[in-house]
């Protein structure tokens, strides 16, 4: 028999067997990860499969090893060792040549693949139509999405404060990687980005059930690529997610001082980018008021679409006490739902709580839910505007967000990324406390009434004149329960 009709009967076995692999995955799965896949050799009882490249081959080796050597060992009869290499570093095709030969243990496994030695970010890889998504899609082994039933999008509620986000987010799950990409959306903590996060993946999902979801906090993103790191497997963390069609990320200012997680993630981004995958983000703040956050993400973060939840209005408030209240089948008049919505104003978990609060209040009394029940139940979370908002808590917020110290704000050091927050604390304190201009100045080490008055013009001149300065201290304020816009 000839070398040719050898190889030919070699590659009829490798046909069998891709056609049994065939059999254990979806027409997309097949597609996207064995259409790539060729015989690069088969020597007795060592089979050697062919994949694109690095990421293709880290998959392989972790998620369909088994699933190609159980569908080898059942064409041949025998047992079988498969081993997969990228195209290009094959051996000799003569080696297809030889029949396999029936053994009873099969060969050891191919070695373990060289990790690399250092920690450092590589390049994005050239993207592939490929999608070994972490979390969810049609895959072997995969992870389902941790995703809230009640955050869809008829579940939101639309107001002025949130209409922009709520369509942009719609419109990406619609159009993914060609309405706005990336979409982040910003607003303080219990506006909704992470109902309008959720609602995302629903849609998508919906729309294209076969495609690949990725979606978690910042905060695991960031623990991944730690263990990743311990683990020397840095590879496999970047086949995982720089390969979905949808990245979804809650809470990214998270990265802030994190200078090699943000390395990584810059990557992923532009891996992702570059293909039309969609991303969608959501942070506390605007990218460009995240601290210590690369110029270079700040940039790609606001190359598609930045959209802003506010605070609800009273209106939309009232809405959203009603809407919680049908979920909940609490039965609740319109008295009450206005009594929530003008006395929780900050935010909708809020407005929740108070809705459940005054439910667990009149079940404990057996008494329907009434004004006077709501009024009992809430007077204990009535407090005066500003009466908890002290100095100390505004020093705080506001050293977090610029990412500064206290003995920096007390030192005589007059530079910009120090003075600024020093005035804002300044501003803000004279705005929500009643705290006199000395003893405002005496929490920075001793500083006149003049110099904390000459600052708080300052940061009103700038709050009147520039709309994302004021949209900052807006959002400060609302975190500690005050409203600058009642004040002004």
């Amino acid at each position: 028999m000839s070398d040719s009709v050898a190889i030919n009967d070699v590659q009829d076995r490798f046909d069998r067997v891709m056609a049994q692999v065939r059999t254990r995955l979806s027409k997309r799965q097949y597609q996207t990860w064995f259409e790539r896949a060729s015989l690069v050799g088969w020597q007795g009882s060592n089979l050697v499969v062919g994949v694109p490249n690095r990421f293709y081959q880290v998959w392989f080796q972790s998620k369909f090893s088994e699933m190609v050597r159980e569908a080898a060992e059942h064409v041949c009869r025998a047992p079988v060792s498969v081993a997969f290499e990228i195209d290009g570093q094959a051996p000799p095709a003569e080696d297809a040549a030889s029949e396999p030969e029936a053994t009873s243990s099969p060969p050891a496994p191919p070695a373990r693949m060289e990790q690399p030695q250092t920690a450092v970010a590589a390049p994005a890889a050239p993207m592939q139509d490929v999608y070994p998504a972490p979390f969810t899609g049609s895959g072997a082994e995969d992870v389902p999405l941790r995703l809230n039933e009640l955050y869809s999008f008829d579940n939101f509620i639309i107001g002025p404060s949130n209409s922009v986000a709520h369509a942009s987010a719609r419109a990406v799950a619609q159009n993914p990687g060609r309405a706005y990409n990336p979409l982040f959306i910003h607003g303080s903590v219990g506006l909704g980005k992470t109902h309008l996060l959720h609602a995302v993946c629903h849609e998508f999902l919906q729309r294209f059930p076969d495609d690949r979801v990725c979606f978690l906090s910042c905060e695991e993103f960031t623990n991944e690529f730690v263990r990743s790191l311990q683990r020397n497997d840095v590879d496999s963390f970047r086949a995982r997610f720089r390969n979905v069609h949808l990245l979804v990320i809650d809470d990214i200012h998270f990265l802030k001082g994190k200078e090699r997680t943000q390395e990584e993630f810059f990557h992923t981004f532009n891996g992702l980018y570059q293909s039309n995958r969609q991303i969608v983000l959501s942070s506390d703040a605007a990218p460009n008021e995240i601290p210590t956050l690369e110029d270079r993400l700040v940039s790609r973060f606001t190359w598609g679409l930045v959209s802003q939840l506010e605070q609800p209005e009273m209106e939309t408030r009232m809405a959203i006490v009603r809407r919680k209240a049908e979920l909940m089948h609490i039965r609740i008049g319109n008295e009450v739902v206005e009594f929530i919505a003008s006395n929780f104003r900050n935010n909708i978990r809020e407005l929740e709580g108070a809705l459940l609060s005054t439910k667990a209040y009149a079940d404990v009394l057996g008494q329907p839910i009434s004004l006077e029940i709501a009024a009992a139940a809430l007077k204990q979370s009535l407090k005066p505007a500003g009466l908890g908002i002290t100095l100390e808590r505004i020093t705080q917020l506001v050293c977090e967000h610029y990412g500064v110290t206290v003995a920096e704000l007390r030192s005589k050091r007059r530079g910009r990324s120090i003075s600024e927050p020093r005035q804002v604390i300044m501003f803000l304190a004279r705005k929500l406390t009643k705290l006199s201009l000395q003893e405002i100045g005496d929490h920075f080490g001793g500083r006149d009434h003049s110099t904390v008055l000459y600052a708080v013009r300052q940061v009103e001149k700038r709050y009147k004149t520039d709309p994302n300065f004021a949209a900052l201290l807006e959002r400060l304020a609302d975190r500690l329960g005050g409203n600058l816009r009642e004040e002004s």
